[in-house]
């Protein structure tokens, strides 16, 4: 089931919670809409759900060339997933999952029978079947939201939307669901819509990503996309961990923290104050110059514990930026703080 998003706004009282937007998700599709707080994705998700109407005369929702604005909650057949779950703490498991059957309609309920045999399939398919007759406070937090999953999918929905769905787990737990989340969509492919603010989230999850900033979308893409070729100076500064340095683009070369590199083609004869990002990841040090166009820098602090080493590092030009490297390169240096060193930046973004 595709969704077609086009010309979506929304306003609440004086404040635009969503400006103009389109959007695509073919059928099938994982999508994450990535943007900070108040950026317009939740409201987005609800619109698309039915929970809220875009603004009187606002664009189109097409559920496979159906439109769909006009129609109730009800009607829209969407599975829906609450970051703080929304179970019913009188049920157990098994009840939870089938209460949505229960509650249909005579006409197109199924039988006790039926229901029963659904919902202990739901309930392998998300790993719980041997908690069916638990209750919601016997369980731990991932297990709830992945209870809240299975009575989603027992109503059979045309698309499924989460929003935040992992947002109130501690960040192992959100670790193991993003991968166990990731394998059950690959399996039953239904086109799945989730909100997040967490970049390593969208980034692992997502076969797309919808990047939001105050109401618009600032870039769709794949991960891989969006991460390696940023649009915007947003979308680059959101999306993980940046050093910005600030300087200028004149006789073909871009300025800053007293070096020159060359102008990237895509730039053009664009000529002024420019940004230029720099990923800590791809910062080289070295303790003598290495050939390469570079600047010299004092280390400021070095944080040893974990799978990477960071550094801190203090420009002579006075800009505080950050470096990772592997252990080996870090012993393989002989580095300390207070050192002086070479900073060669390998791939930049530049942002007139």
């Amino acid at each position: 089931m595709s969704i077609a998003i086009e010309h979506i706004s929304k306003t609440f009282g004086n404040f635009r919670a969503l400006r103009d937007v389109s959007l695509t998700v073919a059928t099938g599709e994982l999508v994450a809409l990535l943007g900070p707080s108040g950026s317009g994705k939740t409201t987005l998700l609800r619109i698309v759900a039915g929970l809220e109407q875009p603004d009187d005369g606002s664009g189109t929702i097409r559920f496979h060339d159906e439109d769909v604005v006009a129609q109730d909650v009800g009607d829209r057949r969407v599975g829906f997933v609450f970051q703080h779950y929304a179970l019913f703490r009188h049920m157990t498991v098994f009840e939870n999952v089938a209460f949505g059957l229960r509650v249909r309609p005579r006409a197109v309920r199924p039988s006790k029978i039926r229901i029963a045999a659904k919902v202990r399939k739901l309930l392998r398919l998300v790993q719980l079947d041997f908690l069916a007759d638990r209750y919601p406070n016997q369980l731990s937090g991932g297990q709830r939201q992945r209870v809240a999953l299975a009575r989603a999918l027992a109503m059979e929905p045309k698309v499924l939307l989460l929003d935040e769905p992992f947002g109130a787990l501690d960040a192992k737990v959100r670790r193991e669901l993003r991968g166990w989340l990731r394998r059950l969509h690959d399996e039953i492919q239904v086109t799945s819509v989730f909100v997040t603010h967490d970049q390593e989230e969208a980034l692992e999850l997502a076969d797309r990503v919808v990047v939001m900033n105050e109401g618009q979308v600032e870039q769709v893409g794949t991960p891989d996309e969006v991460f390696h070729r940023p649009r915007t100076r947003f979308v680059v500064d959101f999306l993980g961990e940046v050093n910005r340095f600030h300087g200028r683009l004149e006789d073909g070369k871009i300025h800053f923290a007293t070096m020159a590199l060359d102008r990237p083609d895509q730039l053009g004869a664009a000529a002024g104050p420019a940004e230029i990002f720099v990923r800590p990841h791809d910062v080289e040090l070295d303790v003598q110059r290495n050939g390469h166009p570079c600047f010299p820098a004092r280390i400021a602090h070095i944080h040893s514990a974990g799978p990477v080493v960071r550094v801190q590092l203090v420009a002579s030009s006075g800009e505080i930026f950050n470096a990772e490297m592997s252990h080996e390169r870090y012993r393989s240096l002989g580095i300390g703080e207070g050192s002086q060193v070479f900073v060669t930046p390998g791939e930049v973004k530049v942002f007139v």
